[in-house]
């Protein structure tokens, strides 16, 4: 914070295909941008992924794009 006042960061990221929750992961970060990534790992540790992905833009980062690239 700006401020200098520690607030905590705990953050859940979930993934749902057809209305319904496929995978879900906790972070301990406030930011959204860099769970996304782990969150779709969890997620194939139980399932294959989806064939379409779809994300809010603030997810719109290189690592995020590059991670798709592969």
């Amino acid at each position: 914070m700006k401020n200098g006042q520690l607030k905590p960061g705990n953050n859940v990221q979930m993934g749902t295909e057809g209305q319904f929750i496929i995978g879900y992961s906790l972070h301990q970060r406030t930011g959204d941008t860099r769970c996304f990534i782990q969150n779709l790992e969890h997620i194939k540790q139980y399932i294959s992924l989806p064939s379409n992905i779809i994300a809010d833009s603030r997810y719109g980062r290189e690592e995020n794009y590059a991670y798709f690239e592969e």
